[in-house]
């Protein structure tokens, strides 16, 4: 026990990959076929690169080998911070410390569950105060989106998980494939995350709904009840890492960390928590965690709520007011906190001993991923939307988006109004632009190629539907050819490419740029000398012929 009590769980910060600079090109290249391909596109996305950097190789493994050596013992490695998480006593981090590639060392953090007990709420009401049934009576589920849960453990034994797609599932605290409970757990380890898995992708039609029941789901175990005082903060970013790798959309966390920290730390770039979440971003994951429950004082935010580009879910209650305890911001450096709210206290999720059962909670844990779910929603209707257009679209939209303040965010996410004309429009020939008889811009919806930015080209259409044509494109003698198609009379019906083009008449019928002239012998114009001075005559007179019949046809 005097050994336990003396353990340190800390992060140590290398200086840098111990990788030589000419390797580096063949180190990326390597790491670029280790991501998931639905990874790299996402990351692809919003990235200029080539989807790495030197940010994703991996920590030295010599540099490891070394800290292990002192007797201290691994929990975590983590690429993005290029740090690894150990166990060791004072003695050890004194070694430690003094390495020439060890550059600092941090505390990896106690995590809290941002749960509160309350017992009543509607599970109906809370789904309705965001939108939730307008989005998916316009056919938004979740399908075809992956989210990530960062939690204490997950349970799909009730029957509200009958349905649900497990892409995957990570143990940090044990190492293994197994989420749930298992021995050596206490009683209760996978309660909290089960729950909050049920706020987001539940589905028992006749009792309980959770916000987007459709989508695929990584779940990362990354929180240890048994120890009093925990420290698992490195196992959060080790899950957040492997959730980005996997190729989630989203990745929605409940827990939070810091909360003894210091007012100063909660800047948006000191906790590793906080810097791992502002790298996923930076990846193209839109990140989303519960703000905390230690409202209603200022500056009460957990990491890594703090983080800029993460979404951070402050909570209301069934009428949406302000809950008493909800973390407020700002963030140290001034920037509002939370992002947006969400129904958390007196929701309704499973009751995770029961596999039928439900409860009601309170915590901004419930409301993180409820809006977790809807931005799962919102991006199924919108694909291409990366963290920082999801965070301005759910912003932007929120029921206070005109004064945002530092206690309720930019307002109660209102998933209909951010929905936009996906719910309100239509696209029937499905270019990504909404038809302009419902509000949208696309001048022919039944068309593909004809949208707002679409290129203009010579066809006689507003291809990009700007209200105008190419100089050339009218055709105002309607005669099928248009002046940027080689029409080199648009006031004259008769004369375009490919029309008739007689010998000698001084008119350039066919556009090509010549007059043919009779050839009184030879071939030609069908001319000949034949009949001697009566065929001269002859024509002279289909010549004058033609020419009155011309100036006929141009009056």
């Amino acid at each position: 026990m005097v050994l336990r009590c003396l353990t340190l769980v800390v992060w140590v910060f290398f200086a840098d990959k111990g990788v030589e600079p000419e390797r580096i090109p063949e180190a990326l290249e390597m790491r670029v076929q280790e991501l998931s391909p639905r990874a790299l596109q996402r990351r692809l996305r919003v990235r200029p690169d080539a989807g790495v950097d030197v940010r994703d190789l991996p920590v030295d493994v010599a540099y490891v080998d070394e800290i292990l050596s002192t007797g201290a013992e691994l929990r975590v490695a983590s690429r993005w911070l290029n740090a690894v998480s150990v166990e060791a006593d004072e003695k050890q981090l004194e070694i430690i410390s003094s390495l020439p590639f060890v550059i600092g060392v941090s505390p990896v953090r106690s995590g809290v569950a941002n749960d509160i007990d309350i017992d009543y709420g509607n599970a109906a009401q809370q789904l309705a105060l965001c939108g939730v049934p307008d989005l998916h009576a316009c056919g938004l589920t979740g399908e075809g989106v992956v989210v990530g849960l960062l939690d204490t453990g997950f349970s799909t034994e009730h029957r509200v998980f009958a349905h649900l797609a497990v892409q995957a599932e990570h143990d940090f605290v044990n190492d293994d494939g197994n989420t749930a409970d298992e021995p050596g757990d206490p009683a209760g380890q996978d309660e909290h995350g089960t729950k909050v898995l049920s706020m987001l992708a539940g589905l028992d039609p006749d009792h309980y709904a959770g916000a987007a029941p459709y989508v695929t789901v990584l779940l990362a175990k990354i929180d240890n009840l048994a120890v009093d005082d925990p420290a698992e903060s490195d196992w959060w970013v080790a899950g957040l890492e492997w959730i980005e790798s996997q190729g989630a959309d989203i990745a929605s966390g409940s827990i939070g960390f810091c909360a003894t920290c210091p007012p100063e730390h909660m800047d948006g770039q000191t906790e590793p928590t906080t810097i791992a979440a502002t790298i996923a971003v930076e990846n193209g994951l839109i990140v989303v965690n519960s703000a905390g429950n230690r409202g209603p004082d200022p500056m009460t935010l957990n990491a890594p709520a703090d983080a800029d580009g993460l979404i951070a879910v402050g909570s209301v209650d069934p009428d949406g007011r302000l809950a008493i305890d909800s973390s407020r911001g700002p963030t140290w450096d001034g920037r509002i906190k939370p992002d947006i709210m969400a129904p958390g206290r007196n929701v309704w999720v499973v009751d995770p001993t029961s596999t039928e059962a439900y409860q009601q909670r309170s915590g901004t844990s419930y409301a993180a991923p409820l809006v977790a779910g809807i931005i799962a929603l919102l991006l199924e209707a919108y694909p291409d939307l990366g963290p920082e257009e999801m965070h301005a679209l759910i912003t932007s939209s929120g029921s206070q988006a005109e004064a945002p303040t530092s206690d309720y965010g930019w307002g109660r996410i209102q998933g209909l109004e951010a929905a936009g004309l996906y719910c309100s429009c239509h696209d029937a020939d499905s270019d990504g632009h909404y038809a302009d008889d419902c509000g949208g811009d696309d001048c022919n919806d039944d068309n593909p190629a004809i949208y707002p930015g679409a290129e203009e080209t010579c066809n006689g259409i507003d291809d990009n539907c700007d209200g105008s044509l190419l100089e050339g494109e009218e055709d105002k003698d309607s005669d099928g050819h248009l002046v940027c198609e080689g029409d080199c009379d648009d006031t004259d019906d008769q004369i375009h490419p490919g029309s008739e083009d007689l010998c000698g008449d001084g008119i350039d019928s066919d556009c090509d740029g010549e007059d043919p002239e009779c050839e009184v012998e030879g071939e030609g114009c069908g001319c000949s000398n034949a009949a001697g001075g009566s065929g001269l005559l002859l024509l002279l007179i289909f010549i004058i012929a033609r020419r009155g019949s011309v100036v006929s046809r141009r009056r």
